[in-house]
């Protein structure tokens, strides 16, 4: 029922990057180094894991209604054999499907065209927990055995896509700090169209949900259900025929995870997939190895990765330790397998920009999210970082290539060197840094997300988190 491509080439001008519409590139460099680095990039590569999980559930007669009404009309509509007069009904119940675009919600059938109840509208028999599907969306999407316990899945709403409906590219609005994922429930109807695309990394998925209901008939009917993280880019393709109807729900952490890992791959994805025991193994040979270097960061330094996922927070309140207890997928085993190697890894809040004295190989690590003023970012960027945030620490990419680095480049300093401190406050620790991920995005005070979400929310916002392992000296190391 998955596919899987890549969509480098796709339009993506629906999509907005940061606040203020600037994206820098860095000059970042995963060439060079010793080749235990070159392995170690290769294991991470290797680890990157579908962003969604997948499945069919059976449907019987205690979990098939749903239950509607319409100002003082009621009414049912049974899953396990709907007819299309009774789906009209439901359809014609509904209200337009209106979407976030800033802070307004808005109703534009060129962007979105579906029909929807609210929660107070309808009432289903069917339950994530009963069906199991709760407990395997959960422990696939976050690889750890027993995270289901802590996590609470809210009912969102009721989509009804009709004929030429669809809904295009967008990420789901983060509606908590402790949201992470959406699931949605595609009940059993006759329909042709209404695929979910997910985009990841550079990466297409497709999960076609009428192929994976189409098995049904009214002795066994099967709904299909998706499980994605909210940070994924998702769209509904054009329904073409019949009607298309799903349940969406919210999933939040509720508790810090601190279980084994869980060896359980997405299901029906179409997609191998290493066993994740196996990937842990993996990174911490590849660590090992590198480590053992003498002349990778001879005199110490910072290891860096830039994890797979994004994470809702709230600038204010919102602290990175908290993330790390709600890590996604891949980001956990990374983490596990630092932890199970006794290295000193924590997540940072990372930053960078290109200005007038600021070069774009150098990098800003913050404990927390950074404290600072937006309309500061023209002039004195680091220095404002480095001074309201205790503990910031200024890393240098020791691999950037040795080349002009931008309009403001200085001829004094080459890139990959060591940066004057008088840039910085007094006391600023100044640390070579080198990257076993690409870095495909940086943090950002506000990030807009995308113009147009689910609903108009804008309390929460994505932000850029990184792991970085401290390097000691090789001398102390070996």
């Amino acid at each position: 029922m998955g596919q899987r491509r890549a969509y480098s080439e796709l339009n993506m001008s629906d999509r907005v990057d940061y606040y203020n519409g600037i994206s820098y590139e860095p000059v970042l460099s995963l060439d060079g180094g010793p080749p235990e680095l070159k392995a170690l990039q290769a294991v991470c590569k290797q680890m990157i894991d579908v962003p969604y999980c997948s499945g069919t559930v059976q449907l019987n007669p205690s979990n098939s209604l749903v239950f509607y009404r319409k100002g003082n009309v009621s009414s049912f509509i049974d899953f396990a054999h709907p007819t299309e007069k009774r789906l009209m009904a439901l359809a014609g119940a509904c209200s337009p499907a209106s979407f976030g675009r800033n802070s307004e919600n808005i109703l534009d059938e060129k962007y979105r065209r579906a029909g929807q109840l609210e929660t107070k509208d309808f009432s289903a028999q069917f339950s994530l927990h009963d069906s199991g599907v709760l407990k395997t969306a959960v422990e696939s999407l976050l690889k750890v055995e027993g995270s289901v316990a802590n996590v609470r899945a809210e009912l969102y709403k009721l989509n009804v896509y009709g004929p030429g409906s669809f809904f295009k590219a967008h990420v789901d609005t983060p509606r908590s700090d402790t949201m992470f994922a959406s699931l949605v429930v595609v009940l059993p109807t006759p329909h042709s169209g209404g695929s979910l695309l997910f985009r990841h990394r550079n990466t297409e998925y497709i999960f076609d949900s009428a192929a994976a209901v189409s098995s049904s008939s009214p002795k066994t009917p099967y709904a299909a259900f998706a499980a994605f993280f909210s940070d994924v880019e998702h769209e509904v393709t054009e329904v073409t025929s019949g009607h298309r109807v799903s349940l969406t729900y919210n999933l939040y952490n509720t508790a810090p995870v601190d279980t084994k890992v869980a060896n359980i791959s997405p299901t029906s994805t179409g997609v191998t997939t290493w066993d994740d025991s196996q990937k842990v193994n993996a990174l911490k040979e590849a660590l090992t190895s590198l480590l053992r270097v003498p002349t990778f960061l001879p005199d110490g330094g910072l290891l860096a990765f830039s994890l797979a996922y994004d994470y809702p927070f709230k600038q204010n309140s919102t602290q990175l330790s908290d993330i790390k207890r709600h890590l996604k997928s891949t980001d956990t085993l990374l983490v596990r397998a630092c932890d199970e190697l006794g290295l000193a890894a924590s997540l940072k809040a990372l930053y960078w920009t290109a200005n007038v004295e600021e070069f774009s190989d150098v990098f800003c690590f913050l404990d927390d999210f950074g404290d600072t003023d937006i309309n500061e970012l023209e002039e004195g960027f680091f220095n404002n970082l480095c001074d309201r945030n205790k503990g910031a620490i200024v890393g240098y990419d020791t691999l950037a290539p040795q080349q002009d680095i931008g309009r403001y480049a200085s001829d004094e300093r080459k890139p990959g060197t060591r940066p004057n401190s008088d840039y910085f406050p007094d006391g600023t620790e100044i640390l070579p840094v080198v990257w076993a991920t690409a870095l495909d995005s940086k943090n950002a005070f506000q990030k807009v997300y995308i113009a147009y979400g689910n609903e108009a929310e804008l309390d929460f916002a994505y932000g850029r988190v990184c792991l970085v392992i401290r390097v000691c000296p090789a001398v102390d190391r070996i």
